[in-house]
């Protein structure tokens, strides 16, 4: 699937073995042969003066701190500066290794001493010229474990500040709809918010600017949410009609997800510092975190369908529309398989056939038994 292609996965392992694989490799390419002794002490000299590197570089990181950034950084705190300047396990690993053959070495010379600290040195100007400094995909990395993107933010605020208020009342909303304008959505299944997310971000006002096959229909009863001071804070969502290449028509509740309109705008900021290639990840991080929230969030569960969109198919005068529908028939592929499992699940004597639909349709319950969400995805 297009989708399986283009959003990142989290990173494994495979770094670290590679590293630790190779490590081992060169050493015993290097130390083959030569005396025990010999070992022994080149490891020795060599974990020491990594060991006193490190040591410099946290006195240098710490006379930053302390000088310029104790108050308002730290609150005046001097462990919590020595916390994060410290890092301990690079200290603690590389000094107790450097002590333990300290301990079953010769006592080191003049000459010894002074190639540890040829070495200390060398590493302080390599790591303090930002030579030594983490690539691109460490740093990626060590943002993505900690949660750091801008995406995560935005994915954890649409969701807290938005789609967790209104996905619970979507079938409330579209009943409420049902009882003004019996003709809206008969026949229809379980209704879910479907979220649009273009890759390129770039998001419109009106679905049909995109795709004349998509029309708006109806707005849904709003909801209304004291929030944040804001009494009677209104939610609303708009009902679609989106016709297949035979003109058939399909209602659908239909949004874009606002946040990528924040990365969009935030690719046209110089100071931001964030251009087109890093948007485009961003979106892709963006999508794969909403994606795990709502999976796993019980409140939100069958309630919602996320649509990526290619980039490179906006041309395309109907693709919004074929991808929505797509959707739609994939969701009710899925509420058909479901059908018979449910039927058990509920006891019923008699065929599938003899229970109202609009019971199914109508009662929403935590099936876990149901495909996941995004298995087409």
């Amino acid at each position: 699937m297009y989708v399986e292609s283009v959003v990142p996965r989290p990173r494994g392992t495979l770094r670290r073995v590679c590293g630790v694989v190779l490590g081992i490799f060169a050493l015993i390419c290097c130390l083959l042969g030569r005396p025990v002794s010999f070992v022994v002490k080149t490891v020795h000299l060599t974990l020491c003066g990594l060991a006193l590197g490190v040591t410099l570089l946290t006195v240098c990181l710490v006379a930053e701190e302390w000088c310029f950034h104790l108050p308002q950084r730290y609150g005046g705190s001097v462990c919590r500066m020595l916390r994060v300047c410290v890092c301990h396990r690079a200290q603690v690993g590389v000094s107790a290794l450097a002590l333990l053959f300290m301990l079953r070495a010769e006592p080191l010379s003049g000459d010894d001493l002074l190639n540890v600290l040829i070495s200390a040195s060398c590493f302080l100007l390599l790591k303090t010229t930002a030579v030594l400094v983490p690539s691109p995909v460490e740093m990626s990395e060590v943002c993505e474990a900690g949660k750091m993107n801008v995406s995560h933010g935005l994915a954890w605020s649409f969701y807290l500040g938005y789609l967790k208020l209104v996905l619970p009342h979507l079938q409330k909303s579209v009943e409420k709809l049902k009882e003004l304008n019996g003709a809206v959505l008969k026949g229809a299944g379980p209704t879910r918010l479907h979220i649009l997310l273009p890759l390129n971000a770039a998001v419109s006002s009106r679905p049909e600017v995109d795709d004349p096959n998509v029309r708006f229909h109806a707005h849904l009863p709003p909801l209304e949410v004291d929030r944040a001071g804001v009494r009677g804070r209104v939610f609303k969502n708009s009902l679609y009609k989106v016709m297949d290449a035979q003109g058939k028509p399909h209602f659908c509740v239909l949004e874009y997800a606002t946040p990528l309109l924040t990365l969009h705008q935030m690719s046209h900021e110089s100071s931001a510092g964030f251009g087109e290639a890093q948007r485009r990840h961003q979106v892709l991080l963006f999508y794969r975190t909403l994606r795990d929230i709502l999976e796993s969030s019980l409140q939100c569960r069958n309630l919602y369908r996320l649509i990526l969109l290619d980039d490179q198919r906006t041309h395309e005068p109907h693709y919004l529309s074929t991808e929505i529908v797509r959707h739609l028939q994939q969701q009710q592929k899925e509420e058909v398989c479901l059908a018979p499992t449910l039927d058990l699940a509920l006891g019923a004597a008699g065929p599938m056939s003899s229970m109202p639909s609009l019971q199914i349709s109508n009662t929403p319950r935590p099936l876990r038994c149901e495909p996941e969400e995004n298995s087409e995805l």
